[in-house]
């Protein structure tokens, strides 16, 4: 697999496939790397509804840490994506389901990105191919609790943003319930919702924190946390420029104001 950008390794999760063969026989490919390239394919399940259709996919899809970022059951409709990691950025796994048992599954590359054919029909085949007949959604899997991702601010900020250009509206969902250990340096502190108290990253880093830099800066995307309200003393003591580390839970984008939120966050030592 080679490219700008690699494929998500928890699609190539191995999984025993009843419906394997017709995926792969089914399985399409068009577009290209100017375009973005697309895959499809589709499985047909007798006596299987749609409630459970989508059910099954979900389950299989959170058992492999994927995120679900859209679910209609009346609809047939699912979106799974796998978090970005330092090696990949997130790719919406498109499926549909309808009322005669077909379920499809749609995958679409970024432009400039390259994927193994092979590979990424085995990955979706292993998705969908599992599925059995029923009527009714099986029960939700509990999703696993990941440890928090460790990252610098100046990093979450650039990642965030830059999927936001792709699609704003994604991110939220997208990042929802994530969990963040976050370094940098403590660019101030400032009063929060009910009465907690804002810790703001510097939104770049330097071997001097607090040296002044371009104008560009000043609409440069940061992230902040909103602190626990047993942080107080954690807040009162901060001085600008403190080399920092807080941990919490990924909270909203405003693109507007060039800030990425967490909250429920706590003070690393």
């Amino acid at each position: 697999m080679k490219g700008r950008f690699l494929i998500p390794l928890l699609l190539l999760v191995p999984s025993v496939s009843a419906y394997a063969g017709q995926c792969e026989t089914n399985f399409t490919k068009k577009g290209n790397v100017i375009s973005g390239t697309e895959y499809f394919t589709s499985v047909q399940v007798n006596g299987l509804s749609i409630a459970s259709a989508i059910g099954q996919v979900r389950n299989v899809g959170i058992g492999r840490n994927m995120v679900v970022l859209d679910e209609d059951l009346n609809a047939g409709t699912l979106v799974l994506e796998e978090p970005s990691t330092a090696l990949s950025r997130p790719l919406p796994l498109h499926i549909t389901a309808d009322a005669a048992g077909t379920v499809t599954a749609s995958l679409k590359l970024r432009r400039a990105s390259v994927g193994h054919t092979e590979e990424i029909k085995k990955g979706i085949c292993e998705m969908i191919g599992s599925l059995k007949p029923g009527k009714t959604a099986p029960p939700r899997s509990a999703a696993p609790k990941p440890l928090p991702t460790v990252i610098g601010a100046p990093q979450l900020a650039r990642e965030i943003e830059a999927q936001a250009k792709e699609n704003a509206a994604v991110v939220a969902d997208r990042y929802k319930g994530r969990m963040y250990t976050v370094k940098g340096s403590n660019a101030g502190v400032s009063d929060g919702k009910s009465g907690g108290y804002y810790v703001t990253f510097q939104s770049s880093t330097s071997l001097i924190p607090g040296l002044a830099g371009s104008d560009r800066e000043l609409f440069a995307t940061r992230v902040r946390c909103l602190l626990q309200p047993n942080q107080k003393a954690y807040a009162l003591t901060l001085r600008a420029n403190d080399r920092i580390t807080l941990t919490g839970e990924f909270d909203e984008y405003n693109p507007h104001d060039f800030v990425v939120e967490l909250k429920n966050c706590v003070g690393q030592k």
